[in-house]
């Protein structure tokens, strides 16, 4: 009979009797009831075919979404509301070569049920139109009549209803069909609308947005919704959206939205060709989510076509310090927006300097830096170019950092590096080598000042001294071959491990050496512990090191107040307080330093030797010939020391006189080296010291230094006068005064190889007023 797909359940127990697709009984379900959707749609009976789709919806059988299309495409079936969630459920399973026409066919729908619900809000103020207003009233009624019952309803229903709303926002991309869209587009129907809208009257809607306003009014609180509740500080939540004791979903909405949503089907049908006036559309849902939803209120405001009408939207709002606020987010947002596309391709100087003043704010701390760079994007930008970026940084940032910030400077080499500028970097050492030696300082020296290690204008080892510990030795070696020196060579391990030494043995460690040494026991000891590493240290290290704790002016004495010295260098007396000497290091201690030290030496030439016939190396530059050199050093010192108890340098520096004590403490420290045992005898000369004394000093000294008394005397003279006739526009002695100065210093000695010199410097007779020397 044409009516038996009225009789569901007599046909579904036939198909399982008929076991129809086996023992899937889903499928065997589905099967049967899109046949009875298919024959009740042939006899246009609407109500039946809806029955049997929403149980084909409510078991999610995915097949039946064409059947449910053609459904949902009917027009003699006037619930717009179930066609909508028809086609929804179509969307939803349909393959991908219907989407396109199902897209088209729900935007119409939803066109459609706007449009009618417009028009239904005219008719009471209007007398009523020709206007078929069954749709939109019985959707209106069914919606509330729905929404009353979701308390009670499955939850099933809500997850249909959740779907379709989802669905309708998908179906807002499409085309409209073109009846629809001429009745939309028509200009009186919008002037209509418009003018309803203003003032914005009538509750039929809902007036979502104007609930609960009156809490808020002044807005002085920023209104949000919940979910953002916990970032925003004291905000306002409307009682509506916090209570959900009794929740119903509220699927009114307000005339305004009503009306944006029906201008921007039809925008989108034109395919953006009929721009339809949304201002006051946007203006009033703007004012009316202002108190409730700040964000949603500014993203109306950034929509409007032109940014001068938000003004009307302020104006009309109380001056509270908020709204002020907003307003001037809302024109910064304008500004930027204008702004942005002209700095397009110029946007480098500008992050360059953002960068620059982010890194030179101490307040700042570096990670913190880096989150904002990494926020705001700019490393694409800078990456563009390198040079520029280098040359920027150098110049500005670079010198606001604090040398011992090792955070901030690995920061500013990692940033370097990151955007290319490598091979534009002038220096030898490249940021990569910075990031590798950072990262160590970092965790083994953090006091180390970075900058003034790697300062062209800086010793390195210098910098380096104050940090070297026992702890850390063995760490920063291993970076020396990174560390350049101030001729572009790189440091080495061997000249880490002799500062470190140097300092070790005169100040002591708080793991090595805990005590400062006092006792000759107590400096063997210090030693002895340094001596320990003498196997890390290059020959000529060695000997940078025994001289240092044998022959240096803190071996020799610790001054209590200044005495003169004498500059080797500059040959010239730098004057200072008289004053006593008070020995640190005995000279039997400094012998046996040396002793110690040569017996190690020899070892160490012994072991290098024996490596080295191992690796057959014999040429001149072989270790074993630099130990050699090495240990010719230390003998050469430990036989200087022995002559420091002859008693002419014990009566030296036993003298009473500063200036004897100073030629003792000359004497100790020149390790008979022939040029220093010189320049003390030419200094003693000019001083006018006997030239017996000269002679003892000479004969004691080590080795043959090939130098006479007679020697000395010539060079002294020599000095005297090249110094004074370099200066003698501004010196103050008459060529008679230097006679007679020359004259009162030598005539003691031989006068007559005092004049001679005098010849031949050219000094005229003359000028010499010594009768002695007239004669």
């Amino acid at each position: 009979m044409p009516t038996n797909y009225k009789q569901s359940a007599k046909l579904l127990g036939l198909a399982n009797l008929l076991r129809v697709a086996g023992d899937d009984q889903m499928e065997r379900k589905g099967q049967v009831l899109i046949l009875l959707v298919e024959h009740a749609l042939s006899f246009q009976d609407y109500k039946a075919a809806s029955m049997h789709c929403q149980e084909l919806m409510t078991t999610g059988y995915s097949k039946s979404w064409e059947v449910c299309s053609q459904l949902g495409q009917s027009e003699g079936y006037h619930d717009l509301g179930m066609r909508q969630e028809l086609l929804a459920f179509a969307l939803t399973h349909c393959p991908p070569s219907a989407i396109e026409a199902l897209l088209g066919v729900s935007s119409s729908l939803q066109t459609q049920i706007l449009y009618q619900a417009v028009n239904y809000q005219f008719l009471p103020s209007e007398g009523g139109e020709n206007v078929n207003i069954s749709g939109p009233s019985s959707l209106i009624s069914k919606d509330i009549e729905d929404e009353t019952n979701v308390s009670s309803s499955q939850s099933a229903d809500l997850l249909y209803w959740t779907t379709s709303k989802t669905m309708k926002v998908l179906s807002n991309t499409t085309m409209t069909t073109k009846a629809m869209l001429h009745a939309v587009s028509d200009g009186q129907w919008w002037k209509r609308s418009l003018t309803y809208l203003r003032p914005l009257h009538g509750q039929e809607f809902g007036g979502v947005l104007k609930s609960g306003h009156a809490e808020n009014a002044t807005v002085e609180k920023q209104g949000c919704h919940p979910f953002y509740e916990s970032l925003i500080a004291d905000p306002y939540v409307a009682e509506s959206e916090i209570s959900y004791g009794s929740y119903q979903h509220n699927s009114l909405e307000s005339f305004a939205e009503v009306l944006l949503r029906t201008q921007k089907l039809t925008e989108t049908k034109s395919e953006g060709k009929d721009l339809l006036p949304t201002t006051e559309v946007l203006l009033q849902l703007a004012s009316d989510a202002l108190p409730n939803d700040m964000a949603l209120s500014l993203a109306y405001l950034l929509a409007l076509p032109q940014v001068v009408d938000a003004n009307k939207c302020f104006e009309k709002q109380l001056h509270s310090a908020l709204s002020l606020q907003l307003a001037s987010y809302y024109y910064s947002l304008q500004i930027y927006a204008r702004l942005a596309p002209c700095f397009k391709d110029k946007c480098h100087p500008l992050y360059r300097a953002f960068k620059a003043k982010l890194l030179s704010k101490r307040r700042l701390s570096t990670l913190e830096i880096e989150e904002r760079a990494q926020s705001l994007g700019l490393f694409e930008t800078l990456k563009t170019s390198p040079e520029a970026l280098y040359e920027h940084m150098v110049k500005y940032v670079y010198p606001s950092i604090e040398g011992r910030d090792h955070q901030r400077l690995l920061y500013y080499f990692t940033l370097l590096e990151n955007c290319g500028c490598s091979e534009v970097v002038k220096h030898a050492v490249k940021p990569e080598t910075h990031i590798r030696l950072l990262k160590k300082f970092k965790a083994v020296a953090p006091g180390l000042n970075y900058k003034k290690l790697i300062d062209e204008n800086e010793n390195p080892l210098e910098t380096l001294e104050p940090i070297l510990t026992s702890q850390n030795i063995l760490s920063i070696s291993k970076l020396a071959p990174k560390i350049p020196k101030k001729d572009g060579s790189v440091l080495s391990p061997s000249s880490i491990y002799t500062v470190w030494l140097q300092k070790l043995f005169w100040n002591g460690d708080h793991h090595l050496i805990k005590k400062i040494p006092e006792t000759m026991d107590e400096w063997l000891h210090a030693y002895d512990m340094c001596s320990k590493y003498l196997d890390r240290l290059d020959p000529d290290d060695i000997v940078t090191f025994i001289d240092e704790i044998t022959f240096s002016s803190k071996a020799v004495t610790k001054d209590s107040n200044a005495v003169p010295l004498l500059s080797y260098d500059e040959q010239e007396w730098q004057e200072g307080d008289t004053g006593g000497r008070v020995i640190v290091l005995p000279v039997e201690t400094r012998i046996d330093v040396t002793k110690k030290a040569i017996k190690a030496v020899k070892h160490l030439s012994e072991k290098s030797r024996k490596k080295a016939s191992e690796n057959d190396m014999e040429d001149a530059g072989s270790p074993s010939v630099a130990y050699e050199e090495t240990l010719n050093h230390l003998q050469q010192s430990l036989a200087h020391l022995e002559t420091l108890t002859h008693s002419f340098i014990t009566y030296l520096k036993n003298s009473e006189q500063d200036t004897l004590q100073k030629y003792g403490y000359l004497y100790d420290l020149s390790r008979s080296e022939k040029e220093k045992i010189h320049d003390q005898a030419v200094a003693m000369c000019i001083d006018g010291q006997p030239l017996e004394m000269i002679q003892q000093l000479l004969q004691v000294a080590v080795g043959d230094l090939g130098l006479s008394p007679k020697d000395i005397v010539q060079c002294a003279i020599k000095k005297i006068v090249c110094t004074l006739s370099q200066t003698k526009a501004s010196c103050p002695l008459s060529y008679q005064g230097i006679g007679n100065v020359l004259t009162r210093t030598l005539v003691q000695w031989n006068p007559y190889v005092c004049l001679d010199v005098l010849c031949q410097n050219n000094i005229a007779k003359q000028h010499i007023q010594s009768p002695l020397l007239l004669d």
